[in-house]
């Protein structure tokens, strides 16, 4: 409760920096100067399982596409072209279960209408999401309590400033950040509208193939971040907590871009903590 408590403060404080900041000069790189990483995760108890897409942007906002093997340590998840470099991950899955026992979805998901709704303990077979929820909510736990490699926005009170692992939903963004609705995303003209869409927002990619339903997601994902580097991103629901006993994280907030309402000039004093 403490480390929540902390998490807000910084989180408010963060956002009042944000609205102060609007208008100004940014020296810093396209990107923030570090690589972004945004990866679509897939079910890894599928029958017929499939790597998950990465989408890796460079400094440039230059984005590439990877694969990756789940692995639920975590062994591979930072793609090659971005070791040894500073990187912020923005993971499509849930980082942990509802915080409230009997409670059937989180509040950051109630909040961004996701379809898919992690429950207090791990769905059992033949729910929904069933596989994706439970291979995703292992991994975040893997990843924070595997060493300080990965620092999750809000556990321990880790504030934005030093968050490097990130919670997105790119179907809540991309109808964000769209002027009108798009197509279907599975249609020909759905992905191109999506691509085109990123073209717009900054992003550049290599000359080629039209990226597949998931990449898009991916590269979605790593945008997030670039706009949660510019201080620019809404961050819904609770602070994330470790649940010692279940071996699993607790809520956790998902970060998705700002909306025109966001931007909207306000009294500093006026932001309200999350």
């Amino acid at each position: 409760m403490i480390a929540a408590a902390i998490t807000a403060r910084y989180v408010a404080r963060w956002r009042r920096r944000r609205s102060l900041r609007r208008g100004g000069q940014d020296d810093r790189p396209p990107s923030g100067g570090r690589f972004l990483i945004g990866l679509d995760l897939t079910d890894p108890y599928a029958a017929k399982k499939r790597r998950c897409d990465v989408a890796i942007v460079d400094p440039d906002l230059h984005c590439t596409f990877d694969d990756w093997a789940f692995d639920e340590g975590g062994s591979g998840i930072v793609p090659s072209r971005a070791l040894g470099h500073s990187f912020l991950l923005a993971i499509d899955g849930p980082q942990g279960l509802a915080g409230e026992q009997g409670a059937t979805m989180r509040k950051s998901e109630r909040l961004v209408n996701a379809p898919g709704h992690t429950p207090y303990d791990l769905p059992e077979d033949g729910r929904p999401y069933q596989g994706l929820i439970t291979g995703s909510v292992k991994l975040f736990h893997r990843l924070v309590t595997s060493g300080g490699r990965f620092r999750l926005l809000g556990l321990d009170g880790v504030p934005p400033s030093d968050a490097n692992l990130l919670e997105v939903f790119p179907g809540a963004a991309w109808r964000t950040v769209a002027e009108r609705p798009l197509p279907a995303k599975r249609t020909q003209e759905g992905r191109t509208a999506r691509f085109e869409l990123l073209q717009r927002l900054g992003l550049t990619f290599d000359a080629g193939k039209l990226p597949t339903v998931d990449q898009l997601d991916a590269a979605m994902a790593a945008w997030v971040a670039h706009r949660f580097d510019f201080e620019d991103v809404r961050i819904e629901g609770q602070a994330p907590e470790l649940d010692e006993e279940a071996h699993v994280i607790r809520e956790g907030y998902i970060v998705q871009p700002a909306t025109a309402a966001d931007r909207a000039p306000a009294d500093a004093e006026s932001v309200a903590p999350v």
